[in-house]
């Protein structure tokens, strides 16, 4: 153990665990032992300890929601901060004229620990449109930001209603707008630069509750009926492709659909261990029981060699692959 850990114990005790099992934190239940593990439950022992690391150069993964990761087998070197955190309040409003019509923005700053489905229903309950798509969606604010997660019915992505945020940047904490983040299809900027995003402030419209509410539901009726539910499972193993893609390939129908492609490579319901294509949805891929990392890797790259095979296209993983393999 070095100087620098035994700083952290000095500091926090017992909640600084050694040899945690990442597979109790995330929605996949796979994942090997991290070296060390936090829970940060507040915004102040986030920013401590996660600027703590980064100025000693300890290794470090934040761990939000743990949907949309698939840690390995042999677990995760260094420190792994989980973000507990869970502010949230109405920060003020302004009017704005909009193709003529007076509306009022309303500001929403959250801390990025919380969870989506929490923040969703809490905007829908004050009449607040511009996220009520996304409920049903796994994950934190945090996470949320990383993959500028998505929903397809209606479309709508989080970071269209982002306003700024407050990221901790090279060992510090600076306020940043939306530009900032270069949104686009499961991408921000903050997966290149590796900033830790601390909090949000959403800049939401003002519309009645009860048609936010018949938004909301008619998304997750649609989730339930479209995706497994009830399951292990990280959420979609691949990124849709572009129109550009599908044009070039001549895939079926012109599909940019991933789970699409697989189904049509005949994979639903392919097994590998206890790991499996999801015959519900083939862009999903289920724990049944005990599978490992290995087993998830394998089917991945099972599918992704046969729809190269099949239709020309190579997807790429809108998992996230975490630790060592």
């Amino acid at each position: 153990m070095n100087d620098q850990m035994k700083e952290l114990i000095e500091k926090y005790g017992a909640r600084l665990k050694e040899k945690e099992p990442m597979a109790r934190w995330t929605t996949f239940k796979i994942g090997g032992p991290a070296d060390w593990f936090f829970e940060a439950k507040t915004k102040e022992e986030f920013c401590d300890i996660v600027i703590f690391a980064r100025r000693r150069k300890i290794p470090l993964f934040i761990l939000g929601g743990g949907s949309n990761i698939l840690v390995g087998d042999a677990g995760i070197a260094g420190l792994v901060v989980k973000n507990s955190t869970g502010g949230m309040a109405i920060r003020g409003m302004k009017g704005a004229v909009h193709q003529g019509t007076s509306e009022n923005i309303v500001f929403v700053e959250v801390e990025s620990g919380v969870i989506i489905n929490k923040l969703v229903r809490f905007t829908i309950e004050e009449g607040l449109a511009g996220l009520e798509m996304h409920l049903g969606l796994p994950g934190t604010v945090g996470g949320a930001m990383y993959m500028n997660s998505k929903w397809t019915n209606p479309e709508g992505y989080v970071g269209d209603v982002v306003y700024q945020a407050i990221i901790i940047l090279e060992g510090e904490q600076k306020s940043v707008p939306h530009s900032y983040f270069q949104f686009g299809y499961d991408w921000s900027n903050i997966q290149r630069t590796g900033d830790v995003v601390v909090s949000v402030v959403f800049a939401l419209k003002r519309q009645p509750k009860e048609v936010l509410w018949d938004i909301a539901n008619k998304s997750i009726a649609y989730r339930r009926d479209t995706q497994p539910t009830g399951v292990f499972s990280p959420g979609c193993t691949f990124r849709n492709i572009s129109h550009v893609q599908a044009l070039s390939v001549s895939t079926p129908n012109g599909t940019t659909s991933a789970g699409f492609l697989v189904d049509h490579a005949g994979l639903k319901g392919r097994q590998v261990g206890n790991a499996q294509i999801s015959p519900i949805h083939a862009n999903f891929i289920v724990n049944l029981g005990g599978a490992t990392a290995r087993d998830v890797v394998q089917l991945i790259e099972m599918a992704r060699a046969e729809v190269k095979r099949r239709f020309g296209v190579t997807l790429e993983e809108e998992i996230v692959r975490v630790g060592e393999f």
